[in-house]
C-alpha cells in the first residue's frame, strides 16, 4: 500500500547536508540500483502520486522535472516524507532530484528545494557550475559525442545521452561508446524496462525512465517498476547464458 500523502505543505527548503557525504549517498543508491525514476506530468497530484508508486517499487534516484507544476514544493514534501523515516544521508533508502534543469535560476531554485541530485537535458556550463559548486551530483544530457565530452568536461558525474531512441537506440549508443567507453552514460528518451537488457549490452551504466514504468492500475505499476529495478540490478554477466 503507498504511504499516505502528507496532510500540511512542508517547507520548500530544507538545512543543507554535508555535500561530500550527500553527493556519495547518491553514487551509491545509483550503484546498488542504477535506475532514475522521472517525474513528468502536468498534473501535480498525478506528479505526486508517481513519484511516490516509484518509491514504494524500489526506485532509489526519483527525479522531479521542473514541467511539474509546484515541482520545488513537491520536492520539499516528497523529502520530509523521506526524513520522517529518519532515511539520513549515506543511509540506504532513496534521493529525490531535479530535472529538467535548463538555466541558472533553476538550478538555484532545485538547491533551495533541497535536490539532492540535478538532471539536465542540455550540457549548460552556467548551470554546471552552479551545482558542481554546491558539491551535488551531477548528471547533464548530451546526445553527440562532441556534446559528451562537453559534459563530462563541464563535471558531470554521468552523461545522459538524450534522447536516445530516437536517435537509434543501443546501436547509436554502442557506436559512441566506441571512442568514449571512457564516459559513464545514462540512457534516456522514451524507451521501456524491456529495453533495458539492450541499452546494458550497448554499454549504458544507468538508464532513465518514466512514463513507461506505469500501468493501468497501482498494482501493475508496482510490478513494472519492481521488474525494471530488478533489470537494472542485472549485471552484464548475470545475463549472460
Amino acid at each position: 500500500m503507498l504511504p499516505r500523502p502528507m496532510t500540511t505543505a512542508p517547507p520548500t527548503a530544507r538545512p543543507p547536508s554535508d555535500p561530500l557525504t550527500l553527493h556519495d549517498a547518491v553514487r551509491s543508491a545509483l550503484a546498488d540500483a542504477p535506475l532514475v525514476g522521472v517525474v513528468r506530468t502536468s498534473d501535480r497530484d498525478e506528479a505526486a502520486r508517481r513519484a511516490r508508486l516509484f518509491r514504494a517499487g524500489g526506485v532509489r534516484l526519483i527525479e522531479i522535472t521542473f514541467t511539474v507544476p509546484g515541482a520545488t514544493e513537491l520536492v520539499g514534501e516528497l523529502l520530509a516524507e523521506r526524513d520522517e523515516s529518519h532515511d539520513e544521508a549515506g543511509a540506504p533508502g532513496h534521493r529525490i532530484g531535479m530535472g529538467t534543469v535548463t538555466t541558472p535560476e533553476r538550478a538555484r531554485a532545485a538547491l533551495a528545494a533541497g535536490a539532492e541530485f540535478v538532471v539536465t537535458p542540455n550540457a549548460s556550463p552556467r548551470v554546471a557550475e552552479i551545482v558542481r559548486r554546491a558539491g551535488l551530483f551531477l548528471i547533464v544530457g548530451a546526445l553527440t559525442p562532441t556534446e559528451i565530452v562537453e559534459a563530462r568536461e563541464l563535471g558531470a558525474d554521468l552523461v545522459k545521452v538524450f534522447p536516445a531512441p530516437t536517435a537509434g537506440g543501443p546501436a547509436y549508443l554502442r557506436a559512441v561508446r566506441g571512442p568514449l567507453g571512457d564516459v559513464p552514460m545514462l540512457a534516456s528518451g522514451g524507451f521501456g524496462p524491456e529495453d533495458i537488457p539492450a541499452y546494458r549490452e550497448a554499454g549504458a551504466g544507468a538508464f532513465g525512465i518514466g512514463d513507461p514504468l506505469l500501468g493501468r492500475t497501482d498494482e501493475e505499476s508496482l510490478r513494472r517498476i519492481a521488474g525494471a529495478v530488478a533489470l537494472a540490478r542485472t549485471r552484464p554477466e548475470e545475463g549472460a547464458g
